[in-house]
């Protein structure tokens, strides 16, 4: 019995020390440049993407995304952390963020635009009861640029949808909001709201022949750790997917953040013609603590559909999408503050032809 304790109490004492090595080595100044990526190949167009930004710490990572050269910056949530009810405040922290001259330098050189999270949507955990959504919801517009008149400035969530590249080499970007409509999380709870579901159908089927990155704040595939995820809804979570694969656009990607981790999923059951990946990057100021690491030595966490290895470092996430030969090839990374890759997987242009 002695022995099991000793055993217990070192098992504790080793793993608290790997949450600290992992809350410290990434946590230091950058000294000196990151290196640059390598030079993007025509016809490649390249999404950098990230979550969770503390808007009072040193933000180290927008030299590296710039150096990497996106076509689009994508916030999936978390923006700020100013959980409030205070208008003027959140506005304020707002301010904070968008005053950073690195992160000035990122909106002149490349295309913003995001999602929320519960920390920028402004109630920790959020949903549907929040009592200053509509309002919040503006100040996150006003963050974003968007204009005046943007059809964002009208409706109720921040859900929306782009299109890029040239006529039949398309990415249609959709993101979803989980908070403004969200009931609480239960078997047969509602995420995104029945106006947005119905928006989200005619997005996707306008998207049948075209590359789809869909943004979602919150982890998709992933449902069996103990943190916020879709599998807490579980009704919308099958709604999603068979959504997904009634439609079969030619080519889905999820993007995920939320975390303080990232990792790469994979599922080959969703119904669609090819592996559905999501890519989870977060956080770009900060990272799991010793606490989860403590929790991780007794009861590792699980993903079936996990590809490689859990990222504890600050980070940020690229899809790049080829078009060079004529049919659309996917790759994904996730990248350190030093421009490191600390994860990737490609997905390669199918042998056979497009459907």
């Amino acid at each position: 019995m002695q022995k099991r304790r000793l055993l217990l109490v070192l098992g504790i004492v080793i793993s608290a020390l790997t949450g600290w090595f992992f809350a410290t080595r990434w946590d230091s100044p950058v000294t000196g440049d990151q290196a640059d990526a390598p030079p993007k190949k025509s016809g490649v167009f390249r999404i950098a993407f990230g979550s969770c930004n503390k808007q009072w710490k040193p933000n180290p990572m927008w030299k590296a995304i710039l150096n990497c050269k996106p076509d689009v910056w994508i916030w999936l949530g978390d923006s700020i952390y100013a959980p409030t009810k205070d208008m003027a405040y959140l506005q304020s922290q707002y301010k904070l963020q968008k005053g950073k001259p690195e992160y000035q330098e990122l909106t002149r050189n490349c295309r913003v635009i995001g999602t929320w999270g519960d920390n920028d949507y402004g109630m920790k955990n959020g949903n549907r009861s929040y009592s200053k959504k509509a309002e919040s919801q503006q100040l996150f517009l006003d963050f974003l640029d968007e204009p005046a008149d943007s059809v964002r400035r009208k409706q109720q969530g921040v859900y929306a949808s782009y299109l890029f590249g040239e006529s039949g080499k398309q990415i249609k970007v959709i993101l979803l909001d989980e908070y403004y409509h969200a009931d609480e999380p239960s078997a047969d709870s509602d995420l995104l709201g029945e106006e947005q579901w119905s928006w989200l159908a005619g997005e996707l089927q306008e998207s049948r022949n075209k590359v789809v990155l869909l943004g979602s704040s919150i982890q998709l595939l992933p449902s069996e750790h103990p943190y916020g995820h879709w599998g807490d809804f579980p009704k919308s979570r099958q709604r999603l997917l068979s959504m997904l694969s009634e439609v079969k656009p030619k080519l889905t990607v999820i993007a995920s953040g939320d975390r303080h981790l990232a990792e790469i999923s994979r599922s080959d059951d969703s119904g669609l013609r090819y592996p559905l990946y999501e890519i989870t990057s977060s956080g770009l100021t900060h990272h799991v603590d010793s606490i989860y690491h403590v929790r991780s030595f007794f009861s590792p966490e699980r993903n079936r559909y996990r590809v490689g290895s859990l990222l504890y470092e600050r980070n940020f996430g690229l899809v790049d999408i080829d078009w060079s030969s004529g049919v659309p090839a996917l790759s994904f990374e996730i990248r350190n503050q030093e421009n490191q890759i600390g994860l990737q997987e490609s997905f390669p242009s199918f042998a056979r032809p497009w459907p």
